[in-house]
């Protein structure tokens, strides 16, 4: 049994990552929330699909699916192209890095993934896509409405940083400012 749930998880995950299709979740289609804009029919650049999942409690929306659920496998939340070889992936939560690839001075795409209690968000390029329960103003959006499916926040640009706690948030940009729950009202620069 261990087995065969391996072989099927690994399956889907490298089909994931190395198929150039979007796939779809039970419950349709899943969501492309950034397309690089360097791919396009006349820079012929190949593209290359991440797909973020996630799995677990997901009372509160957190999980990014449309539905309060738990879920004990992986599940599709949301699609991202890039062109080949041209990401990277942050190995600490919440936090991108501007890297430069090679003599070309390529800028590589940036992603990173913060998960608070009762919400979870994806950094891209810096922007913010945040979702989850939004009490006590958690997703910046300036009201306490929920988000069941990843959403950009408006009110944020040049995200360099996200820390998503129990019950709150703080963004720092790339201009040193620092945003806390109700992103609008609570602007310090450091």
């Amino acid at each position: 049994m261990a087995h065969c749930l391996s072989s099927s998880l690994s399956r889907r995950l490298s089909s994931s990552f190395s198929s150039a299709t979007i796939s779809t979740s039970a419950r349709g289609k899943v969501p492309l929330l950034y397309k690089s804009p360097e791919i396009n029919e006349d820079s012929g650049k190949e593209a290359v699909p991440l797909q973020v999942l996630s799995w677990g409690r997901g009372a509160s929306g957190q999980l990014g699916d449309g539905i309060e659920e738990i879920r004990i496998y992986p599940s599709p939340v949301a699609n991202l192209q890039f062109p080949n070889a041209s990401f990277s992936l942050s190995p600490t939560a919440g936090k991108i890095f501007n890297q430069r690839q090679n003599q070309k001075e390529e800028t590589l795409h940036s992603v990173a993934i913060s998960c608070g209690l009762f919400h979870s968000g994806l950094v891209v390029d810096g922007k913010l896509w945040i979702w989850g329960k939004g009490d006590g103003g958690r997703l910046g959006f300036g009201h306490e409405n929920p988000a069941f499916l990843p959403t950009l926040n408006p009110h944020l640009d040049s995200v360099f940083c996200v820390a998503l706690g129990g019950l709150h948030s703080v963004a720092l940009t790339s201009q040193g400012e620092v945003f806390k729950e109700k992103s609008i009202k609570a602007k310090h620069n450091l």
